[in-house]
């Protein structure tokens, strides 16, 4: 399952060329950072977890897009390879897209510069066998990443989300008070229909 997790990002503006023309719209980011602790919020509840260095070894960046807030709806804002570029580095995955020249790129770029978005969201996939839990300390721990899909910039930077891979991934370790909420939440669903 594709899972999305919440970083910062930074606009800049590259200097015109000699003739005189502005040779684009830039954003930076670094949306994965390596061995970090993070706090997931779930509805299931919420966990620790850290992407290992090397989790982007062998990863899937070849038809890798940048969007606004998750919208596959939209015009993408930027594409792998030629206006999205990342570089691993031992910090994590760094990441430089050069928006075109529509009025959603600007709106974005500007409201990126303002500090009105200041968070990127990534979508990724994990391949089995490629992230552990350990429940004592009620942590995950992503060591592969197989893919990254897109990776957005988002409004709501604070409040990372995760998708069914990580509840199951917790699951499939034996935690019974998750899998216990999971059901509860689950049947209020189904039975608030009635």
């Amino acid at each position: 399952m594709k899972e999305t997790r919440i970083s910062d990002i930074k606009a800049e503006i590259r200097a015109a060329d000699p003739a005189g023309e502005e040779q684009g719209l830039i954003i930076k980011g670094v949306p994965v950072v390596f061995d970090t602790p993070t706090i997931i919020n779930d509805p299931a509840g919420s966990y620790t977890e850290i992407i290992k260095r090397g989790a982007l070894d062998d990863c899937d960046l070849t038809d890798t897009r940048l969007l606004y807030n998750h919208d596959n709806n939209r015009i993408p804002l930027a594409r792998t390879p030629k206006t999205l570029q990342f570089k691993t580095t031992p910090a994590g995955l760094e990441m430089i897209a050069e928006l075109p020249n529509t009025e959603e790129a600007r709106s974005v770029h500007t409201a990126v510069k303002n500090d009105l978005l200041t968070g990127m969201s990534f979508a990724f996939t994990v391949p089995p066998g490629g992230d552990k839990y350990d429940k004592a300390t009620n942590t995950r721990e992503i060591s592969k990443i197989s893919k990254i899909y897109e990776c957005s910039v988002v409004p709501y930077p604070a409040y990372p989300q995760t998708s069914v891979e990580a509840r199951a991934a917790i699951e499939a370790h034996g935690n019974d008070e998750i899998k216990k909420a999971v059901m509860i939440a689950a049947n209020r669903i189904l039975f608030k229909g009635e």
